[in-house]
């Protein structure tokens, strides 16, 4: 027994695997194709054209409401070398306009201060359009006066004189010149095309003629503005170098008389042959020098003849010189002689030799005593000499005191001088330049000129209804198509099969097309098959048959089931078709419809209910054949309208499977009764029928989670009520497996003479 029941279980596991697909489709669904795009318009037609239509209508309104403004133009032209002859540089007075430079003067023509020079002169200030606070000022005072004026017929002089006061205290006021210079500084702009030195000045206002006045003015004002900032540069220019012109001569006159001042207080010359101290210096230089000189020589003879005399008088006395000195040695000489002849004529101790030696003594002695004087006149020659070279050494000193003072004076003298030469070279400088450069005599040429004046404008620069209309139903289109995608993400109804199969993991077998409109008065769906065989209803339940043949689920496999998440998605019309069209072909087809209903498939075709029940046939208390109905129309179609059991469910399958060739069982929506999900399990493929806008993802998700639980065997979807198959058209997976089928048998083939031809046979 229980080898049996494994045997049994195996085999209908094995069928729902051989029901199962082979593959599931992963597919994007945030994806959008053209397909999706029209479909997403088609379904939001009528919100679209509502919107554009309200967002057009809005743009005109705006349009037609708006304050027209006119735009004027001037334009000026610039020099491309720009003299600025108070420039102080040379390289800098005559400068060629870049790309920089025309951008820094449309800045300056938008610039406030030229603004209120602009609002000055125009006198903007009383105009209403730039002084908003004046005009609703003004226009507070007429209605408060005018009463006034109703009641004593005419105009009060008083009421007069107030309203001029208080415009004149509103023109006066700082604050409504700063406003008026906003609000032009908004009207005004400017521009140029690529490096052109031409600038277009652009204003824009209510009144055209105004426009136009204004853009002139301001083009006018520009070039007076310009040429008197110049002009007023140049005039500060001179007048600064005159003033420094001035100054420089007073400060050199004052440096003239400090510096002689001090040439005199320092005793100072400027010539230095005048110089007498340095004269005098330089002439006992001079001197000291010479007495320098003998000094040294007055001691060198003195210590010659000291060192000479300490050796011998003879040796001094042959060095020092004099008269007496000679004659002395003189006289020694013939005493000597004489002495000698004496001595050979009479002897040593003769009285003549003896009166010869006293002689010769004597000059002897005269002769030691006239060297002693001569050595100490030397000695006192020498000390002499020392006495004057000390003299002149002190004088040199003190005059060496003066000439450091004196040198002092000097730097201070060269330093009065060096200052006295700056200043001196700078006045010369702004002597040369008030020469060169005198904008009295001579024209400060303007920065620009007028090219051309303003026209009055004819038409509006803005609004533009060519452009603000067109732009407003493009942009109301644009966002009509962002409200449709906002409503068709937070909408999760089924709308394309791409969606259907990316939940349930299988393919959409089949696109049921929407026929509402092509029934007549009292007629559905199957009898609208039956009337029009090939309609696309029609064509489609064929299609639907074609795909149940193209499963291959076997030849014992035929039963097949109709579910949907909920009730009224066009299942039991399913069920219908496809008994119809299976039985039109030749096979023999039932309809097991348990969910017993009006809107069944047995109150369709017109079947009475049977009081018997299944139970009777299961307890064999009563025959298959009892409990079968036939419709009264159509009498080849077959129906057992009850509802099934609680056991024994595989001896009434297996009864069916044996007596028909096709069992659709039309079972009830999953929201309603849970017996299509646990009658899954005796089926041998499960189709699920989803209706397009009716069924939503959340109730589909659930669905087939449900399902999961008893593993039912679907095969597919169908996608009841589309509108893309309004022409009819084959069923896709019957496309798919034929095409599969023609691939892989292509590929059979292809590999088969492949091994042919390389002599492999086919065993």
């Amino acid at each position: 027994m229980m080898l049996t029941f494994d045997r049994d279980f195996e085999a209908r596991e094995e069928n729902r695997r051989r029901a199962s697909l082979p593959f599931s489709i992963e597919r994007d669904p945030s994806r959008y194709g053209l397909s999706d795009i029209l479909d997403l318009l088609r379904r939001h037609f009528k919100f679209i054209l509502l919107v554009i239509a309200a967002g057009t209508l809005l743009s005109v309104v705006i349009t037609f409401s708006l304050t027209k403004i006119y735009t004027a133009s001037s334009m000026l032209v610039f020099d491309r070398n720009d003299t600025r002859p108070y420039e102080s540089v040379l390289e800098l007075q005559k400068l060629e306009r870049d790309k920089s430079a025309m951008e820094t003067e449309m800045d300056i023509v938008r610039s406030r201060e030229f603004l209120g020079f602009v609002v000055d002169d125009l006198k903007l200030q009383e105009d209403p359009y730039f002084n908003p606070r004046l005009a609703a000022a003004l226009a507070e005072g007429e209605s408060s006066w005018l009463p006034g004026w109703a009641a004593f017929g005419g105009s009060n002089s008083e009421d007069a004189k107030g309203r001029e006061d208080m415009r004149g205290r509103l023109v006066a006021d700082g604050a409504q010149r700063d406003r008026a210079i906003t609000h032009l500084f908004s009207s005004v702009s400017a521009g140029r095309t690529g490096d052109s030195l031409a600038m277009t000045i652009y204003v824009r206002h209510e009144s055209p003629t105004q426009a136009a006045e204004i853009a002139n003015g301001v083009a006018s004002n520009y070039v007076i503005w310009t040429s008197k900032l110049k002009e007023a540069a140049a005039k500060n220019t001179l007048n600064y170098l005159r003033s420094q012109a001035s100054a420089l001569a007073a400060t050199i006159a004052r440096k003239e008389r400090e510096m002689a001042e001090f040439t005199t207080r320092s005793d100072l010359t400027f010539d230095p042959s005048n110089d007498v101290l340095r004269a005098r210096v330089d002439q006992l230089n001079e001197q000291f020098t010479l007495a320098r000189v003998e000094e040294a020589g007055a001691w060198a003879k003195f210590n010659e003849a000291k060192q000479l005399l300490a050796t011998s008088v003879d040796a001094a006395g042959r060095v020092l010189t004099s008269t007496l000195l000679s004659d002395l040695r003189s006289q020694g000489g013939q005493l000597i002689r004489t002495r000698a002849q004496l001595t050979a004529k009479y002897g040593r101790n003769h009285p003549l030799v003896l009166d010869a030696d006293a002689e010769i003594a004597s000059n002897r002695r005269l002769i030691d005593e006239e060297v002693g004087r001569i050595v100490k006149e030397l000695e006192n020659d020498a000390k002499i000499t020392t006495v004057r070279v000390r003299k002149f050494q002190l004088e040199v000193g003190q005059l060496q005191k003066q000439m450091q003072d004196r040198n002092l004076d000097e730097i201070r003298r060269r330093e009065l001088e060096r200052d006295l030469l700056t200043e001196q070279k700078r006045y010369d400088e702004i002597a040369l330049r008030l020469g060169s450069f005198d904008p009295e005599q001579e024209e400060v040429k303007a920065t620009a000129r007028i090219l051309s004046f303003a026209e009055v404008p004819r038409e509006p620069s803005f609004p533009k209804p060519s452009l603000i209309i067109p732009v407003g139903a493009v942009a109301s289109l644009l966002l009509a198509a962002m409200g449709a995608i906002a409503f068709d993400a937070l909408d999760d109804r089924i709308r394309t099969s791409r969606a259907v199969e990316e939940i349930t993991r299988r393919p959409n077998l089949l696109s049921i097309p929407d026929v509402k409109d092509m029934l007549k008065p009292g007629e559905g769906p199957y009898q609208h098959m039956l009337a029009s065989p090939h309609s696309p209803f029609a064509r489609s339940m064929r299609s639907l048959c074609l795909s149940w043949r193209a499963l291959d689920l076997g030849t014992d496999k035929k039963v097949v089931m109709f579910c949907s998440a909920a009730a009224g998605e066009g299942k039991t019309t399913c069920a219908l078709g496809m008994a119809a069209m299976a039985t039109l072909n030749g096979l023999r087809a039932i309809i097991l419809d348990i969910d017993a209903k009006p809107s069944g498939a047995a109150g369709i075709l017109g079947i009475s209910v049977k009081h018997p029940t299944l139970g009777m046939f299961l307890d064999g208390t009563m025959d298959l054949e009892s409990l079968i109905a036939v419709a009264p129309e159509y009498p080849f179609l077959r129906v057992i309208n009850t509802r099934l059991g609680l056991h024994d469910h595989e001896k009434l399958f297996e009864e069916l499977r044996r007596r028909f060739d096709l069992i659709i069982v039309d079972a009830p929506g999953i929201d309603r009764d849970d017996d299509a999900i646990w009658l899954s399990p005796q089926v041998d493929a499960a189709m699920l029928v989803v209706a397009i806008d009716r069924t939503s993802q959340r109730d589909l998700e659930d669905a087939v989670e449900r399902f999961g639980v008893s593993r039912a065997p679907i095969v597919g979807s169908i996608l009841n009520f589309s509108a893309d198959r309004a022409a009819g058209a084959d069923v896709s997976l019957v496309g798919r497996v034929r095409s599969l089928k023609a691939d892989a048998h292509g590929k059979f083939q292809s590999l088969t003479a492949r091994f042919a031809r390389n002599g492999i046979r086919r065993d």
